[in-house]
């Protein structure tokens, strides 16, 4: 939780003297800064938004209500909270204040007491909530997202991957999946430990995000194994993002901030819908056996089908690419 001297609070009044009075009260427990009018507020609210907007509404060239207006209409500033500091009292004011979107109306003259509460008040429950979107922002991003490399994880891949396959068909557009693994892996977290095997995942995620641009992403799928899914891509701009990683990985030093200094390879399996595959299912099938048909054979290479095979799923020798 924030210290009241954290929080800054802006008081905007057409009045020198209203203005001195409130930064003198409130200077005790906050950061205190003011503006003379709603225009000249807004340029500063702009350039540096405060925690809390201690508001007249009777100002000359725009009023209260405007300024209020226009802060709640913009993402940057519509949640900072604002309260009504006015002689104003009847009840179409105060109803078009909180129609305008204010937390709390003070009318002048003030109780100093009951201001620096309602002040305070307001400022944690706005604290309150920018926490509670934190979080929420955080859980929404783990619910989609390998917390380890940051890339998207199996459960996103799954659903995406249907609603790829369904506008792929509607639109009449290629898609491809890249399965890789990284060679030899096990020898890495042997020599040099679990920790530093985790630390060589998040370089190597770096590596494949720096090889690819959206709509293309990446999938945590498992220990060592990735899969990249490329939207509108066919099977010759597949190989070619493949060969893009692999030529990446072998110009990147892995744990070089760890004092390790390793050198890392991949062996990459590529399925191609519709020329591989009509199905989600059976192009991860594919890819995956094409990958590991890579491993068993060469390592640190790119597999796929010579030609289109239709629904036929059944295990075929990769044509391999090797750099």
């Amino acid at each position: 939780m924030n210290t009241d001297q954290n929080f800054t609070v802006m008081v905007v009044d057409d009045t020198q003297e209203n203005i001195d009075i409130l930064v003198t009260v409130l200077g005790h427990q906050f950061n205190v800064c003011s503006a003379m009018g709603g225009k000249s507020a807004l340029a500063k609210i702009a350039k540096d938004p405060p925690d809390l907007i201690l508001l007249d509404i009777m100002m000359p060239e725009m009023d209260g209500f405007e300024v209020c207006r226009q802060l709640k209409s913009q993402a940057e500033t519509q949640d900072i909270p604002i309260i009504f500091l006015t002689a104003m009292t009847d009840e179409k004011s105060v109803v078009e204040g909180f129609q305008a979107g204010v937390v709390d109306y003070i009318t002048k003259p003030f109780n100093t007491t009951e201001l620096l509460v309602r002040v305070k008040t307001q400022l944690e429950l706005s604290h309150s909530r920018r926490e509670m979107k934190r979080i929420n922002a955080r859980l929404e991003h783990l619910v989609i997202h390998d917390d380890l490399t940051g890339l998207y994880n199996t459960r996103y891949l799954y659903d995406e991957l249907y609603q790829l396959l369904e506008r792929s068909k509607t639109e009449n557009k290629s898609f491809a999946l890249l399965f890789m693994d990284i060679d030899n892996f096990k020898h890495v977290v042997d020599t040099y430990g679990h920790l530093n095997g985790s630390r060589a995942l998040r370089e190597i995620a770096d590596t494949i995000m720096e090889s690819i641009s959206q709509p293309c992403y990446g999938v945590a799928y498992g220990g060592d194994e990735f899969v990249i899914v490329l939207p509108g891509f066919n099977k010759d701009q597949a190989i070619k993002t493949a060969e893009s990683i692999r030529n990446r990985m072998k110009q990147t030093t892995y744990l070089s901030s760890e004092g390790c200094n390793v050198n890392l390879s991949a062996s990459i399996g590529i399925a191609a819908y519709p020329d591989d595959a009509i199905e989600t299912r059976a192009l991860l099938n594919l890819a995956d056996q094409l990958m590991f048909k890579i491993k068993e054979t060469s390592k640190d290479a790119i597999g796929c089908l010579a030609g289109a095979s239709g629904s036929d799923h059944r295990p075929q020798p990769p044509s391999t690419l090797i750099n």
